[in-house]
């Protein structure tokens, strides 16, 4: 007699998720797909940017006055010449 008592308490609490569900129209828990005019304003938001990424790019001679530059800043922080020997630690 207890275990059917505690097999129907348990079939109870697995459905309970299944019916709040069902009670909210079926809808999952999930995110909503976007609909037709969000998809087209995200494709636009993309084409937009992928406009500002092809304007933003650089020409050859900006990318290895660049490359100078960086090697430059590096030289002068990290010096020109190989780095000194670790001290002799005895």
């Amino acid at each position: 007699m207890k275990a059917s008592v505690a097999l129907v308490l348990l079939a109870a609490l697995v459905s309970l998720p299944a019916v709040a569900q069902h009670a909210q129209g079926g809808r999952s828990a999930g995110p909503a797909r976007p609909s037709a005019p969000q998809q087209a304003s995200q494709r636009d938001m993309r084409q937009q940017q992928r406009d500002a990424n092809r304007d933003a790019r650089m020409t050859p001679e900006q990318r290895r006055q660049l490359r100078r530059d960086v090697a430059d800043h590096g030289r002068d922080i990290y010096g020109g010449g190989r780095p000194p020997p670790p001290p002799n630690q005895r």
